[in-house]
């Protein structure tokens, strides 16, 4: 879309306050920014597939507090087709934070906040859901999490009291390991109190109140981002922060926090399938030569 630019460098917006929007695929990273700019932006639907197939960034900042505001929107982690694994994911952030010819680059503190979303319709964290947290903390590190938010995303009205208390059920398990797991984190329920139509039922909304309803979306995503900027980042995130001198790129699959993560994560798969076959002893002991290389 005419919108959004692909994110190549992240020299490319240098000096620039930008905010990075991670989660699973359809947790309503794309949505949020429709909401925030009161219009579509970038590809939202309610497919099973991801609808975001690069990362890029709005080209005009929003507003927030009186400073100018880039929002990120990156894939999905978790996705269903090969592009949006998680060593492709992390193989795409390590050349946006490589410097190339430019040292300075990554020495500028240009990330000034992150959103993590949630789906709190998911029945349970999982496995995969854990993974994705295990890759997001090697990508963000430990310095800048006063800057982090978890949100939580599709929120039904109160109205709805059966399926409301399940998502509160749900809600209590995630904050839980949030806290566990990432302290001095903030975690936010985006539409909490107004709940969120399906884009049908929208449509079907006179014009005043599909303005208002659209309204109130916006407002919401608002007060997240006001929010997540009251403590904005003043170090870089902890692969910027890996990445300055620029090491090889292949090599920083090893050098860095988030490459050993996703190929530790790779490496698991790996000694998964092996196990369910009786003849693959080589293999197993190929994996445990891997991993003493890489030093996992």
């Amino acid at each position: 879309m005419d919108n959004v630019t692909e994110l190549k460098s992240i020299g490319d917006l240098q000096g620039k306050n930008v905010v990075l929007l991670f989660g699973k695929t359809r947790a309503g990273k794309s949505t949020f920014i429709n909401d925030a700019y009161m219009k579509k932006v970038v590809k939202s639907t309610k497919r099973l597939t991801p609808d975001t197939d690069q990362i890029s960034y709005v080209n005009e900042p929003i507003r927030v507090d009186g400073q100018d505001v880039f929002l990120v929107d990156t894939i999905g982690l978790g996705g269903s087709e090969d592009e949006h694994d998680r060593l492709s994911f992390t193989w795409k952030w390590l050349n946006i934070f490589h410097p190339g010819n430019d040292r300075k680059t990554a020495l500028e503190p240009t990330v000034k906040g992150v959103l993590y979303f949630i789906d709190i319709t998911d029945k349970a964290i999982g496995e995969d859901n854990i993974r994705n947290l295990e890759i997001f903390k090697a990508l963000v590190g430990e310095e800048v999490l006063e800057s982090v938010a978890f949100v939580t995303t599709k929120w039904i009205t109160k109205a709805e009291p059966i399926e409301r208390k399940r998502q509160e059920n749900t809600f209590v398990g995630w904050a839980e390991k949030i806290r566990r797991d990432f302290p001095r984190v903030s975690i936010l329920r985006l539409d909490d109190t107004t709940g969120r139509l399906e884009d049908e039922d929208l449509n079907e909304l006179s014009s005043a109140e599909c303005t208002k309803t659209e309204r109130e979306y916006h407002d919401n995503a608002m007060r997240v981002l006001q929010q997540l900027l009251r403590k904005p980042a003043t170090q870089p995130i902890l692969l910027q922060d890996e990445m300055k001198n620029g090491p090889f790129l292949p090599k920083a699959l090893i050098t860095t926090t988030l490459g050993r993560k996703a190929l530790l994560h790779l490496i698991e798969d790996l000694e998964r399938a092996a196990r369910a076959n009786s003849k693959t002893r080589g293999i197993r002991n190929i994996f445990a030569k891997l991993r003493k290389w890489v030093g996992l």
